[in-house]
């Protein structure tokens, strides 16, 4: 029927959206996590945005930058 066509067209367009915007999102939280630590004493691990994303990159691929979003999708979709 029309409805279902309709919720799976909105699931796909969700999970691709998710797709799209995860990487930024991903970023800012290891950055919020890297200022909470270094308040209290420990060393920062990143140097801004870009450098969280060249070591996260050469860590763990560009692939890294998407850790975490399977749970995500499931949720949404």
């Amino acid at each position: 029927s029309e409805s279902s066509a309709f919720a799976v067209v909105g699931g796909i367009t969700g999970g691709i959206e998710i797709c799209i915007t995860f990487p930024t999102e991903f970023v800012k939280t290891q950055l919020q996590l890297d200022e909470g630590s270094s308040r209290r004493g420990e060393a920062r691990k990143y140097n801004g945005v870009i450098d969280c994303v060249k070591k996260t990159v050469q860590a763990r691929g560009v692939f890294g930058l998407y850790r975490g979003l399977s749970v995500l999708l499931y949720g949404s979709i």
